[in-house]
């Protein structure tokens, strides 16, 4: 390679670190845009495969035009530069696209009338565009320093298998420090501006610096860059790298809905488990580029990459599918930091499962351009068509993954038809090698195999994912399903007195019929009606198992309820819930919708005179519906004198985290109340102040009727009254707005993880709880409210002890709050159901 103008030494440094801060960036803009488009789209498996596989198809289109576009360009630089500033702009200006723009779309073709699937599918249509841009632009970085870096170091196969090394590196470092920190500290605006801005520096740097420029190409070698017929090498290579791309990818959405299920699902520990991956394919590049020799039968080593990637696929999956009792428990017994568990168990999980698998990946992809490749004169061209084909199957990987395999085979026969795929392309990876024996005893072990994977998906035996809790405490599978957006799980206690039923919509538990956790969502459906409203049009956000929805539909003002569920299925579990939910689902009034809460409020045109939402935690993924953006969206559909009802936990929040929560709330609803129901709370408020004769809350409260479910007495719910608007306005005076770009329920304090949270919270509203006269007036006996309020006080106080532990002390509040508030029923109950 003397005719280079540069010296072999003077592109190395630069192209490992352009490599290094691209990869880094790019996962910054994927983490960034995912987020922001499960805002803007929907939190729904559905909106963030078709974004990747947008992102991804823009990518392989990229990497295949800009490899041939470079292969008899000289200056390098320039084109590098003119990619990296595209890229920062177009991302820039994305960003403004689709957090102010898309949004008015769809509030504009939502008010029109415009129907909502028309409307779905032109925004969809205009992210992926919006998407394929800078995907496409990113695509022909790789194979642009991979020329340069050739030029210099004219060893093709071990530059390539650096360079994809320390991209996976910088994409690494990217991930875990947008998940960890940059969007937590800085935001989601500010983590996109900044990739924007470091693609940019890059940009300037590529056009000035003349390392990146190469010689002129000889007229002779011009021609072979054109076209060529693949050799059996060359098509064994692409197989590789395409099957290598579809089964690692796939095989991620499959681990991640696993994962989903056992471990516990926060922003933290997906950004762990995937970058775990990433990291594989760090490991298995670094490994190539590091090997001494070369092999010399190429073909042979990818048949051993796709036999390497069937082993430690097929041996996670015999770990994922007992990893309750051979790492769960174990683990949990030796780990008591509920931080330590919520990060180290899903890192060990992962690099047991997925890091393997990964790291042959990794492997294979320098391996197929190492094979592929026709001289070092033409390496964009050549490794921009290797990376292509690897990312058109990383393309149909997630596809296939989310909308055929998940729905029609389940996760782990899925797993099993991934396997039976790469075992057919070792089959053709044997058969177009002609060096080995077509006889040999490992031919027939590969046909063997292929039918006894066949065989298991004929047979489909009944392995079930089901969450820790099932095996831990034997429970009784009731019904179980697995769907695009979750696997749902409903479970009832085998030998214990109250034989309690228990659903999980992945491993987040929708509701246990426990009586404090059915308490308080039935405050959540019943408290608006009994402070006056006056409800014909109601939106319940997350139906669960219906009891909510149930409470709403008791009221016989309530004309229509519109529930939007993100997993459908639910509407079958809750047939086991009928004593609870009083066979809701047959309700005529009563229309499912399936999809995101949020989204469907964003394209809805009808306003509601309530909106109620019952979520999951909002730090195990519901924090978007814990935010002033949120908040807000409900304010702008509420008719005139609308309200609006919300769960809020006691536990897993700090109190910083809690307070926050209210004060956001309050900032959009300065008519905002807090009551609570044992070990959980409910936010409510309106667009009017919430005030009522105390008679008329008393006649409402009667018209309810006897609900064994549900103690129905005026005193006793009116004493639930924790925080008024005045109060909140004052505790929450200094506290942090919770919102979409800077969230802290999603990017939260590992402290929040710490089990004397939920007491910490209780004794807060304890020692900060509000006059009930704020909210009641005329009060016809308020020395009877007056034990009422100190029998309540004395029963959060021993709900207080009895999280520490202390029954002997928390009994004793309890029979003293029944000395004090003899009138209480409750206190009785709850006597003889928790000692």
């Amino acid at each position: 390679m003397s005719s280079n103008s540069q010296s072999p030494t003077s592109r190395p440094l630069p192209a490992n670190m352009v490599i290094f801060l691209t990869g880094f960036s790019f996962l910054l803009y994927e983490v960034s845009w995912n987020r922001l488009l499960s805002l803007v789209l929907g939190a729904t498996v559905t909106a963030s495969t078709v974004v990747l596989a947008s992102f991804m198809a823009g990518f392989g289109a990229g990497a295949w035009f800009w490899g041939r576009f470079a292969d008899q360009k000289t200056a390098l630089g320039s084109i590098l530069a003119g990619l990296l500033a595209g890229i920062g702009l177009f991302s820039g200006v994305n960003f403004v696209i689709l957090n102010k723009v898309v949004p008015n779309i769809y509030a504009s073709m939502g008010a029109s009338g415009s129907n909502a699937t028309t409307v779905d599918v032109l925004v969809f249509a205009l992210v992926a565009f919006l998407l394929f841009i800078p995907a496409f632009l990113m695509g022909g970085v790789f194979p642009l320093v991979s020329k340069v870096a050739t030029a210099s170091s004219g060893i093709m196969a071990k530059t390539v298998g650096r360079l994809y090394a320390i991209e996976t590196l910088g994409s690494t470092v990217g991930g875990l420090l947008t998940g960890f920190i940059l969007l937590g500290a800085l935001g989601q605006q500010s983590t996109i501006l900044a990739a924007s801005g470091l693609n940019l520096l890059l940009a300037v740097w590529m056009f000035s610096d003349p390392s990146f420029r190469l010689s002129e190409m000889p007229e002779s070698e011009k021609s072979q860059s054109l076209a060529f017929k693949l050799n059996i090498q060359q098509r064994s290579a692409l197989l590789g790298a395409f099957i290598c791309g579809l089964s690692i990818l796939a095989l991620q959405i499959l681990w991640m809905r696993m994962f989903r299920i056992y471990l516990t699902n926060t922003s933290y520990t997906f950004a762990l488990v995937s970058s775990v991956a990433i990291m594989g394919l760090f490991a298995g590049s670094t490994v190539f580029s590091r090997r001494k020799t070369v092999s010399s039968d190429p073909q042979k080593s990818m048949l051993k990459i796709v036999l390497g990637l069937m082993v430690t696929v097929a041996g996670g999956l015999v770990l994922l599918l007992n990893l309750p009792e051979m790492l769960m428990f174990p683990f949990t017994s030796v780990m008591t930091s509920p931080t330590a568990r919520a990060l180290v168990l899903p890192f060990v999980a992962a690099l047991l499962v997925i890091f393997p698998p990964s790291l042959f990946s990794g492997y294979a992809f320098p391996l197929a351009c190492r094979m592929f490749a026709q001289g070092d004169r033409h390496v964009s061209r050549d490794v921009g068509l290797v990376l292509m084909v690897n990312t058109l199957g990383a393309v149909l990987g997630p596809l296939a993954a989310a909308f055929l395999l998940l729905p029609l085979l389940g996760a782990t026969m899925s797993v099993i038809f991934l396997l039976a795929l790469l075992n057919l392309a070792a089959v053709f990876l044997w058969r177009w090698n002609s060096k080995l024996d077509s006889t040999a005893i490992a031919r027939n072990f590969l046909y063997a195999s292929f039918g006894a994977l066949i065989l298991v998906m004929i047979i489909s035996p009944n392995w079930r994912i089901l969450p820790p809790s099932f095996s831990r405490f034997d429970r009784q599978i009731l019904y179980y399903q697995e769907s695009v957006e979750g696997t749902l799980s409903v479970g009832q206690d085998r030998d214990t007195r109250t034989r309690s039923k228990y659903t999980y919509v992945n491993n987040s538990a929708v509701i246990g019929s426990t009586y404090d956790a059915v308490k308080v969502v039935k405050m959540v459906g019943h408290f608006p009606f009994l402070l006056g409203l006056e409800g014909k049009d109601v939106l319940v956000i997350g139906f669960g198992i219906g009891v909510t929805t149930s409470a709403i539909a008791s009221h016989p003002e309530v004309e229509s309820i519109e529930c939007v569920e993100l997993v459908p299925g639910l509407q079958k579990a809750a047939r086991y819930y009928e004593d609870l939910n009083k066979g809701i689902v047959d309700d005529s009034r009563l229309k499912i919708i399936a999809g995101d809460g949020r989204h469907y409020l964003q394209t809805s045109p009808r306003n509601y005179d309530l909106i109620s939402c019952d979520p999951t935690h909002p730090i195990l993924g519901s924090g978007s519906l814990y935010t002033s953006d949120y908040f807000q969206q409900c304010r702008d559909h509420l008719k005139p004198g609308g309200m609006v009802s919300q769960y809020l936990p006691l536990h897993k929040l700090r109190t910083e985290e809690f307070l926050g929560i209210i004060k956001t709330f309050e900032s959009v609803f300065p008519n905002s109340t807090v009551w609570l129901g044992h070990y959980h709370a409910v936010l409510l408020g309106g667009l009017n102040p919430l005030e009522i004769d105390f008679d008329e809350w008393e006649t409402n409260v009667k018209k309810l009727g006897k609900d064994q479910h549900f103690y129905v007495n005026a005193y006793h719910l009116a004493a639930t009254l924790m925080l008024d608007g005045t109060a909140i306005e004052k505790l929450g005076a200094n506290s942090a707005i919770n919102t979409d770009d800077l969230s802290y329920t999603e990017f939260f304090d590992p402290d929040c993880l710490l089990e004397d949270n939920i007491g910490k919270n209780l004794n807060f509203l304890m020692e900060n709880r509000c006059k009930v006269d704020s909210i009641f007036r005329n009060i016809n006996r308020p020395e009877l409210m007056g034990r009422y309020r100190e029998g309540n006080r004395l029963l959060t106080e021993s709900l207080y002890y009895k999280l520490q532990r202390d029954d002997n002390r928390s009994l004793g509040l309890m029979k003293k709050a029944m000395l004090a508030n003899p009138e209480d029923q409750e206190f009785p109950f709850l006597i003889k159901l928790y000692y």
